[in-house]
């Protein structure tokens, strides 16, 4: 049998966000309904490996005890095949949280009732309950991801068959309970064991686990209770979102076996760049030109926000690069719902040509800060200078 580890593609200390990351992405690429063609026996293994490694408690069985572990899971070994004696059997039942004490003549006293319902209480869930978790992207615009946005998209995944409602049955037809497992939903067999019956619970192959199967299966989805189908899902980003980040849309994944739980959907959103404003965390910054007359004498001009056009304050003798602050101008924070500040800085723009008139009022004006202008080129070398 192939190392749980290996069918997921992981190694051995890896996290629990691993296992899950790696689960949902093979099991949307085996899905035995995936379009295309997927894999059953590939799909099985790999929610048995998912089984496992994501409960703690079965993974460090695992860890532990390898293929023994598995052979006493599945009881398909003949008793405990894996084990030579009382002392490995032990071991094996302490390290799943047996206690164990010794008898008059040098025996184990144990209760069989209570340790395999631990080592078999696994089986007893279908494997074919949740839908699969999706993951697609979304790109939206700057002042989305500033203010917010509602957006719809339309995937092409599996949901809820409309004709037998998601419950695999023709609409004329009723759910039974399934006569297999009659309505338990896993089928219990006993096995003479050295030590005992031992009891073996196995998930129903007939309803899945359900307990359920319909009475005449729907013509529409072959009784699976879903098909692949077009579905436009609505989508609220939030204010503040940054590119990257993703969004669960809890129930939008595909949907599950004859109506049970459906997976989610995860959605990674790309934002598309401003050509005017760059953001900074939750604060924006833009540039404005400004003239050398108001650089030098100050004022109020027009400048562009996510908010539409404001006044701004140009303080006199200010400098290019000098940055002004619009308090509250900037991205509402993704918790607070407060807003960060837009940042604009000063380009001071110096005019190339100059009338007869201005030439000489900037002149008389180096003079009295003792400069000596021997040239127009000079003159106004200088000034770019002091600027």
């Amino acid at each position: 049998m192939a190392d749980y580890y290996e069918i997921l593609g992981l190694q051995k200390n890896s996290s629990k966000d691993e296992i899950r990351r790696a689960y949902r992405r093979l099991a949307h690429e085996y899905h035995p309904d995936k379009q295309g063609g997927g894999d059953e026996k590939q799909f099985r293994e790999i929610n048995e490996a998912y089984e496992v490694l994501s409960d703690e408690v079965k993974r460090a069985q695992y860890d532990k005890f390898g293929q023994t572990f598995e052979q006493a899971r599945s009881a398909s070994g003949g008793g405990f095949g894996g084990f030579s004696g009382f002392e490995d059997l032990s071991e094996f039942m302490h390290g799943v949280g047996e206690n164990f004490s010794r008898g008059p003549f040098g025996g184990m006293q144990f209760d069989f009732g209570d340790i395999f319902s631990d080592i078999f209480g696994g089986a007893r869930q279908s494997r074919r309950a949740r839908g699969v978790d999706l993951e697609t992207a979304l790109q939206i615009d700057f002042l989305d991801s500033v203010f917010g946005a509602e957006k719809e998209i339309v995937l092409d995944k599996k949901d809820i068959c409309p004709r037998c409602k998601g419950n695999g049955a023709e609409p004329d037809s009723k759910v039974i309970t399934c006569p297999k497992c009659h309505g338990q939903g896993q089928i219990t067999s006993r096995k003479q064991t050295i030590f005992g019956n031992v009891q073996h619970v196995a998930v129903c192959d007939r309803c899945q686990g359900q307990g359920k199967i319909p009475e005449k299966e729907c013509t529409e989805c072959h009784g699976q209770g879903a098909r692949k189908q077009k579905k436009p899902i609505k989508i609220t980003i939030p204010a503040g979102i940054e590119s990257g980040q993703r969004i669960k849309v809890t129930g939008e994944g595909e949907a599950g076996y004859r109506g049970s739980q459906p997976g989610d959907l995860y959605i990674a959103v790309k934002i598309r760049p401003s050509t005017e404003f760059e953001r900074e965390g939750y604060d924006i910054r833009s540039t404005v030109s400004i003239s050398f007359y108001q650089a030098a004498l100050g004022g109020k001009i027009q400048v562009n926000t996510v908010d539409g056009k404001v006044m701004l304050k140009i303080p006199s003798g200010t400098q290019g690069g000098d940055v002004l602050r619009l308090r509250g101008k900037g991205v509402t924070h993704y918790q607070t719902q407060k807003r960060g500040d837009h940042f604009v800085t000063a380009r001071v723009m110096i005019p190339k040509k100059l009338s007869k008139k201005e030439k000489e009022v900037f002149r008389k004006l180096a003079e009295e800060k003792g400069e000596n202008i021997e040239t127009d080129d000079g003159v106004w070398g200088k000034i770019k200078d002091a600027i």
